[in-house]
């Protein structure tokens, strides 16, 4: 009741679709493509590839714009990517992404939580002056970004550097994503998960900087390798490693991994420079 009133209110009855529920559906064979191309593989894995690279376009231009702001996002991952549609049968290259999640972005300068700067990002926050001082809680979310930029920053004093740092930490975190988006849905069910991936990239395949130590980069052309020589992970002799090949040699979908997980995190492209990577306009094709 309401002011003396019986009142409906009408809520939703499900989440919005996000990567992350889209592969959940593919997990389960539940998506239309996986119902209407059967015997089509390739057709199949070429829409989807479409799909899931158009979505993640327009999520790096949100990247992009949150960059531009001033903050990090610390937080990408497939549930982090909002859709349009899961309609991966007729929307294929028009799906339409936007980020989400932004409760983990943190202001790149400092590394604090986004809600304790300032507006212009000068200062702290009354907030987190108070977490400063010990007398507000803990930030909740720490996942070890300031640690790291300490150990793989030349500067970690010098607030430029650090801000260069996590914008690169969210590239990285864009490539882990895209490598997910275009090689596990298009693998056979139950062939590969996120958690399987995500152990070759930071153990077997981890990549080491021009002194020979370890990054939190990856070795992409030995992934790749790897990967290709897998044929369980294909279905009907198509899988995520041909998706990634579009574009041919210098421009496929593996060159810009190369970038984005580039050992030196110096050497990561920036958000607006990954968008101009000719594999956004290429061709889905499987060569």
């Amino acid at each position: 009741p309401w002011r003396g009133e019986q009142v409906r209110m009408a809520l939703p009855t499900r989440l919005p679709p996000t990567i992350g529920s889209w592969l959940a559906r593919i997990e389960r064979g539940e998506t239309d493509g996986q119902k209407k191309w059967t015997g089509v593989p390739v057709k199949a894995a070429r829409q989807r590839g479409k799909f899931v690279r158009a979505a993640l376009r327009d999520a790096l231009r949100g990247l992009d714009a949150l960059h531009a702001a001033g903050l990090v996002h610390q937080g990408l991952g497939p549930s982090a990517v909002l859709l349009s549609t899961e309609d991966d049968f007729n929307k294929g290259g028009t799906a339409r992404g936007a980020l989400q999640e932004l409760g983990f972005a943190r202001d790149a300068a400092s590394l604090y939580p986004a809600h304790w700067v300032s507006t212009d990002g000068l200062e702290l926050s009354p907030y987190g002056e108070a977490a400063e001082a010990g007398n507000a809680a803990a930030d909740p979310l720490e996942l070890g970004l300031a640690e790291r930029a300490l150990r793989r920053t030349v500067s970690p004093g010098d607030p430029f550097e650090r801000a260069r740092y996590a914008r690169a930490d969210d590239m990285r975190e864009f490539g882990l994503l895209l490598l997910a988006g275009l090689v596990l849905p298009n693998a056979p069910p139950g062939a590969i998960d996120q958690l399987k991936l995500r152990s070759l990239t930071d153990g077997p395949f981890v990549g080491a900087d021009a002194d020979g130590m370890k990054t939190d980069g990856v070795d992409v052309p030995q992934l790749r390798e790897y990967l290709d020589a897998d044929d369980g992970l294909r279905v009907g002799g198509v899988g995520g490693v041909e998706l990634l090949d579009t574009g041919g040699a210098g421009s496929s979908g593996w060159d810009l991994l190369a970038l984005l997980l580039h050992p030196e995190w110096d050497q990561r492209p920036s958000a607006a420079e990954a968008l101009a990577h000719p594999f956004f306009d290429a061709e889905m094709a499987i060569y």
